[in-house]
């Protein structure tokens, strides 16, 4: 009985506390992955023979070196604002113009990783069979930043 107690008092404070937690504090995005995935779990998702794996490897390879070079920019641009205080940048008042500018610089460089990332994506459908096709379309898409408005994203519409 005093278990049962116990774990309701826990249960009462946790919810207590986490409802005093500001939305901004708890509304954490998961960091984009380096990766889009392995080449087995395209492999099998796809139905690929040994050939056609053969075929779409180089660019597959491609494809992700260009997401761990995004994801490496990513992290030295984190780093660059944590040194620097956080860039100037606070949640919840309008940016300066000079952030303005670094945002739309480094957004304007993601993008063009995203623009490669996309053309290698492409190179891989376009070796599949209409059928693959089919299944590839139905894979998450490799992503390498989260586009202003996109759901969930920083100045879009909030996670349902």
């Amino acid at each position: 009985m005093r278990i049962a107690a116990l774990a309701l008092l826990s249960l009462t404070f946790a919810t207590q506390a986490a409802a005093q937690t500001p939305d901004s504090a708890r509304r954490r995005f998961q960091p984009l992955p380096d990766h889009w995935m392995t080449i087995d779990s395209l492999s099998l998702a796809v139905g690929l023979s040994a050939a056609e794996r053969t075929k779409i490897t180089p660019a597959y390879t491609a494809l992700n070196g260009v997401m761990k070079e995004a994801a490496a920019r990513r992290q030295a641009i984190r780093q660059q604002m944590q040194a620097q205080g956080g860039g100037g940048f606070v949640p919840g008042q309008e940016p300066t113009p000079e952030m303005r500018a670094r945002m739309d610089s480094v957004r304007t460089e993601m993008e063009g990783f995203q623009a490669e990332a996309d053309q290698w994506y492409a190179a891989i459908r376009n070796n599949l069979t209409p059928t693959q096709q089919t299944k590839f379309d139905a894979l998450p898409k490799p992503q390498v930043f989260r586009p202003r408005g996109a759901m969930g994203a920083p100045g879009g519409p909030p996670p349902q």
